[in-house]
């Protein structure tokens, strides 16, 4: 694995993190007082984690030795 190809799995595992622990942030504060609310405020990070996880995958393809 290169280092460019290793920096980017860290960056992008590191901002899914991010995500994910805002996303918890939302479930713990926003949720219990207003689910509409927690869902608007949710719907932007869980698009963003998804195209990360898209991201990943083809990251993780890329790295795969053809066989």
């Amino acid at each position: 694995m290169s280092i460019e190809a290793a920096d980017r799995l860290r960056v992008t595992m590191e901002l899914m993190e991010r995500l994910i622990r805002a996303l918890d942030d939302l479930r713990e504060n926003v949720l219990p007082k207003d689910p509409q609310l927690f869902a608007v405020m949710a719907e932007a990070p869980l698009e963003d984690l998804n195209r990360l996880r898209q991201e990943l995958h083809g990251n993780v393809h890329d790295l795969t030795p053809p066989v």
